[in-house]
């Protein structure tokens, strides 16, 4: 999906998020130390932010996989672990 995105389909892709602030889960891959993340973010916007970023910065380092609402029970555990939701290996 993002992956083939110019830098300005990117921008629209972030902005068209709604910006309620409902707490999004962002899940990438890095396959270079073949691990799996999922990280909450306080909104749509804020999680398609930082999507963007990892796009724009190299998409052979880290993968975009999706973005999620977050249930109740990753919102409580987003912030006792610092908002990274889990860690896992690929």
């Amino acid at each position: 999906m993002i992956e083939s995105y110019s830098h300005e389909q990117l921008l629209a892709w972030v902005n068209e998020a709604n910006s309620d602030p409902c707490p999004h889960v962002l899940i990438v891959s890095i396959p270079k130390r073949g691990m799996r993340h999922g990280v909450i973010h306080m909104s749509a916007r804020a999680a398609r932010g930082r999507a963007m970023e990892f796009q724009s910065f190299d998409p052979d380092l880290v993968n975009f996989e999706s973005i999620r609402g977050a249930t109740p029970e990753e919102i409580a555990r987003g912030a006792i672990k610092g908002k990274l939701l889990f860690e896992e290996s690929l």
